[in-house]
Formats: structure tokens, C-alpha cells, sequence
């Protein structure tokens, strides 16, 4: 993989905050009362599984784009974030793959989705999340981190 410079590093660290920021700030909302089943409730729930996208590809991308930003970036040995990173679970698994068929692509997916197939358990996607972000944050090199983290999250 390409090796990246510490300012690049930093600079894509301030997307990464961002992402993180969102995400967290939508799980609140989802957990309050206004997310409800409506328009606005399902904005914020697509919203939430977009970010979560993002950072399960961000976490686990083991064949990754040219230009995407992945975690592995961050770790000078080889392989030491896929090492040291918790493994991906079913339910992350399970949350890629139905955002990806029902939210972010127009699928024939979709039409066999019931209400019982359309509930997302988001406290423990939320939590598993979380416990990867920690692991990065705790093994990260503090100063591949940009402006934005100094703050904290």
C-alpha cells in the first residue's frame, strides 16, 4: 500500500473525525423520542447507516481503493492494525451488506424486505463501533492525528 505523509495523515484523521462525530451524534438520536417512524426518523436512520458504512470500511478494508482512507494507513508496521484490530462481526457484517443493498443501491433486494427484516439492532451496532474505534484510538500514533482530535470527540 501507498505510504502516506504525516500531514496527509492528519488531514484524512479530520475526515475521520468527522465521520466519527456524525455517527455518534445520530446514535443519540435515533435513541431519543424524535427519531419516531417518520420522514425525519428515517433520515436519520439512513443517515446513521451511512456513517456506519464508512467506518466499517474505514476499520476493515482489506482491499482497498486507491484513495481510500483506511485505518491500516495510520500504523507504520505492516498488518499491525489488521493484528491488533477486534474482528469484524456478523452483526458489522450483516450492517455493510444491508446498507449497501437497501440504502446506498437501488435493489430488487428491497422488494423482499418486511418489517421484521427491516429492523436494525443499532445499540449493538453502535456499541461494536465503538470498540473498534477505542482499540484505534488507544494504538493510533498520537500525532497522526489532526487538529480535530486534540479537542477529543
Amino acid at each position: 500500500r501507498k505510504k502516506r505523509s504525516i500531514t496527509e495523515l492528519q488531514e484524512s484523521s479530520n475526515a475521520l473525525h468527522y465521520e466519527v462525530t456524525m455517527f455518534r451524534s445520530l446514535a443519540k438520536g435515533l435513541a431519543s423520542d424524535i427519531a419516531g417512524k417518520s420522514v425525519i426518523g428515517n433520515a436519520l436512520l439512513e443517515s446513521f447507516l451511512m456513517h456506519v458504512r464508512v467506518l466499517i470500511d474505514f476499520f476493515y478494508n482489506d482491499n482497498p481503493r486507491d484513495d481510500d482512507i483506511i485505518a491500516e494507513h495510520f500504523f507504520p508496521i505492516p498488518n499491525e492494525w489488521i493484528n491488533i484490530r477486534t474482528t469484524k462481526s456478523k452483526t458489522l457484517c450483516e450492517a455493510k451488506n444491508r446498507a449497501h443493498k437497501l440504502l446506498a443501491h437501488l435493489t430488487y433486494t428491497r422488494l423482499s424486505t418486511t418489517l421484521d427484516t427491516k429492523k436494525w439492532d443499532l445499540i449493538k451496532i453502535t456499541n461494536e463501533i465503538e470498540n473498534v474505534l477505542q482499540v484505534f484510538l488507544q494504538r493510533v500514533p498520537k500525532d497522526l492525528l489532526g487538529s480535530r482530535w486534540k479537542a477529543g470527540i
